[in-house]
């Protein structure tokens, strides 16, 4: 019978833990690395911010050279930006924007008072195309479209000469 024998492989007879300790210089190496490559990132990061923000105030002070000569504007005026502008309430300004839209198509209104040209409500609208149709334009007062020949006109009564009865 072979004799066994039992050669110390960091583990115990029973299995719950271990017998070695976990090797702590490595370990310090490893933290030790990682906090140096952190801190190198760190500044490399703040280096890069302190550098676009110096460029960015000097592209402001280049693009806005009147920034001293602003005017001043009277007690309760406001000054706005230029266009286009940031909404400050959307759905307010959607509410206006529909009301504006339903009073144009309920309501009647000159659209060009020389011209002789009205609006009416599109339920009005709507009941004269029903009851009167809508306007269709006579072939022969039609203009022929621009590119295309006018067709050719023959006298009624009389029909083409076939080539059969010749």
């Amino acid at each position: 019978m072979a004799k066994h024998t039992h050669e110390d492989d960091g583990k115990s007879e029973s299995t719950a833990y271990e017998t070695r300790d976990v090797k702590i210089r490595p370990l310090a190496v490893f933290i030790a690395g990682l906090t140096v490559v952190a801190i190198a990132t760190y500044l490399v990061v703040f280096v890069i911010i302190r550098i676009f923000s110096a460029q960015a105030a000097k592209q402001d002070a280049q693009v806005q050279p009147a920034a001293g000569q602003v005017q001043a504007t009277a007690p309760g005026e406001e000054r706005l930006p230029p266009e286009p502008r940031i909404q400050a309430n959307p759905a307010a300004d959607l509410k206006t924007l529909r009301d504006q839209e339903d009073a144009v198509l309920t309501t009647y209104g000159w659209v060009d008072r020389q011209g002789g040209v009205v609006r009416v409500p599109i339920d009005v609208a709507m009941q004269q195309v029903l009851e009167q149709g809508l306007p269709v334009r006579q072939p022969e007062t039609a203009l022929p479209a621009s590119g295309t020949p006018a067709p050719v006109t023959r006298p009624q009564g009389k029909s083409a000469p076939s080539k059969a009865s010749k």
